[in-house]
């Protein structure tokens, strides 16, 4: 798991007070950060809470903690990571710990890993390719409708240099 994460805060992420719920979602890296910036780029600045999942003893249940859109205010330790971690390297996770406490963690994405907008970029790349229905075009960020249209013209170039 360290090979994937790391931690800018200085808190590790380990401990008897994690839940297995937690570590599932961490051990599901790319399926954590996929969700992640995916609510990043519909919603904007958020946590990704973390609980544990009733059907399904080893996953997690994960929600985007949108506390602008609620009205709420998120707890001080909280409000500090939200507002200031970068989407495209790290999340910000929400959890109750087994002593009952509400955590707050960012994680940064270890040299080398697989960063949130990555896994996200790869992943709609994917859909797009095997079941376009489910992507919703109108919610794309700008910045992958330019690449898409810079990989559909490099692929125009290749396929006249084919035919020379």
């Amino acid at each position: 798991m360290d090979a994937l994460t790391g931690n800018l805060d200085g808190n590790l992420i380990d401990g008897a007070d994690i839940p297995a719920c937690v570590h599932n979602a961490l051990e599901n890296w790319d399926e954590l950060v996929f969700n992640a910036f995916d609510w990043h780029v519909k919603h904007g600045r958020l946590a990704v809470g973390i609980e544990a999942d009733e059907n399904d003893l080893m996953g997690a249940k994960l929600c985007g903690i949108l506390y602008e859109q609620k009205g709420d205010v998120p707890p001080s330790d909280a409000a500090g990571l939200i507002n200031s971690y970068d989407p495209d390297w790290e999340i910000v996770i929400q959890f109750v710990d087994t002593a009952g406490r509400l955590r707050t963690q960012r994680l940064r994405t270890a040299p080398g890993g697989r960063h949130p907008r990555r896994v996200w970029y790869f992943e709609m790349m994917r859909r797009l390719q095997e079941e376009p229905e489910t992507v919703d075009l109108i919610t794309l960020p700008g910045w992958f409708a330019e690449s898409l249209e810079k990989l559909e013209a490099m692929a125009k170039i290749g396929k006249a240099g084919d035919q020379e």
